[in-house]
């Protein structure tokens, strides 16, 4: 049996799912979290689908254009702010730069193969404890609303049927027999593509019930405790600073998400990490008629409506905005207006009822690809920048460095998502 004391710093989806992987591998676990419970941060009220459909980085080939467009636009699905671009400048350039067809193909490929082992193991961890999170594995539907389009989807995403993804085409007549939620809108559809692989369910409360499963495996959860710092000692990790006093370990694990960068920094590691903030607004659909089944994926607004269990979640848009963590109203009103678009009955059974709002800010790599391993000072690990896809990709991001720091074979090819790349 492992006799490594091992630290994680967070208990977010990535730090909890680490936690509970490396317990079963039988290492002695202390997760410490600066917020009263596991899953309050950026796993709160996220878009709440398991998406190895979205392997495809947000820094696609032209994304300059909708970056510098978006300036001067309130409805941009991805916002920069102006007064943001001084903090972004070098991770931008970085962003820009693997922006080109073959960089953004090659991250796209590495999430996806991660994505297909994580999923199936996600939903197994769920079978085994008994989680419940108002899964379903009925799969997504992007739709589009223009036909040429719709098209140009399903060539473009041809490719990856070689590395695994499974999707169906569907035109506008078999896209309403299969979600008939989108039956107003038939006349507008385009066509669709379902992704049987997708699933969805309330990722917050995955996270607290694998954590409850994990504390019940042996793992110390230490919650309001503000980590200050890393420590170092003789050229290896050997703890963390905490505000009332040191913390020992033998193996230490930053799945801080944006908080990583500032960890690490100090050591002389620089995270090229930034936040995009995310937004969510749920409602309450209990007894209401005409909720799709499906995940419902608007290609052209980049957001998404996810049922969950009796509630409706609209989620979607990327704000580069820094650490600003406030709601800005404007960006919840074009979640709404994607509401009405698309589910016109529903969105007037909900008038008057405003909905829980929410925003977060997602760790967004500048490549596109999380970083999953060993630092080059020894003992000290990453799993952190996943950016939108944090739930998609944690359990296999987990048994990746679970086999890395076992030395067993991995199940993935280690090299995108090295830490060492920093």
């Amino acid at each position: 049996m492992p006799q490594d004391r091992i630290i994680i710093v967070g208990a977010g989806l990535l730090g909890v799912c680490s936690a509970w992987e490396l317990a079963e591998r039988g290492y002695a676990v202390t997760v410490l979290e600066a917020r009263p419970g596991a899953g309050e941060d950026t796993s709160f009220a996220n878009g709440g689908m398991l998406t190895p459909s979205m392997p495809d980085p947000w820094n696609s080939p032209g994304v300059w254009k909708h970056l510098a467009s978006s300036l001067f636009d309130p409805t941009s699905a991805m916002k920069l702010r102006l007064r943001a671009v001084p903090s972004l400048m070098s991770w931008g350039i970085s962003f820009l730069r693997h922006s080109s067809p073959r960089h953004h193909q090659y991250a796209t490929e590495a999430n996806l193969r991660l994505a297909l082992l994580s999923v199936p193991r996600t939903l197994e961890w769920a079978d085994r404890l008994g989680l419940e999170f108002d899964r379903s594995d009925k799969g997504s539907l992007k739709f589009f609303l223009d036909r040429d389009e719709f098209e140009q989807a399903v060539s473009k995403i041809a490719w990856l049927r070689d590395v695994g993804l499974g999707f169906e085409a569907l035109d506008a007549t078999a896209t309403i027999a299969r979600e008939p939620a989108l039956a107003s809108i038939e006349g507008r559809l385009g066509g669709a593509i379902h992704y049987p692989g997708d699933a969805r369910g309330d990722a917050h409360l995955f996270t607290k019930g694998l954590a409850a499963a994990a504390r019940q495996a042996g793992v110390e959860f230490r919650y309001d405790t503000q980590v200050e710092s890393l420590l170092v000692e003789r050229g290896r990790v050997a703890g963390v600073q905490l505000r009332g006093g040191r913390a020992p370990a033998d193996q230490v694990i930053v799945a801080a998400a944006n908080a990583s960068r500032g960890l690490i920094g100090p050591l002389g590691l620089r995270l090229p990490v930034r936040p995009a903030k995310g937004y969510s607004v749920t409602f309450d659909v209990e007894g209401i008629d005409g909720v799709p089944g499906h995940a419902l994926i608007d290609d052209a607004r980049h957001a998404a409506l996810v049922p969950l269990g009796t509630c409706l979640r609209a989620v979607g848009t990327a704000e580069f905005t820094g650490e600003d963590r406030r709601m800005r109203p404007e960006r919840i009103d074009n979640l709404k207006a994607m509401m009405r678009a698309n589910l016109p009955s529903v969105a007037a059974a909900l008038e008057g009822q405003d909905g829980n709002e929410w925003c977060g800010l997602r760790p967004m790599s500048a490549d596109g690809r999380p970083f999953i391993g060993a630092t080059r000072i020894p003992g000290l690990w990453l799993n952190t920048g996943h950016g939108s896809l944090g739930w998609t990709l944690a359990a296999g991001s987990a048994k990746l460095l679970g086999e890395l720091i076992s030395k067993d074979t991995p199940s993935v090819d280690p090299e995108p998502y090295a830490a060492s790349r920093i």
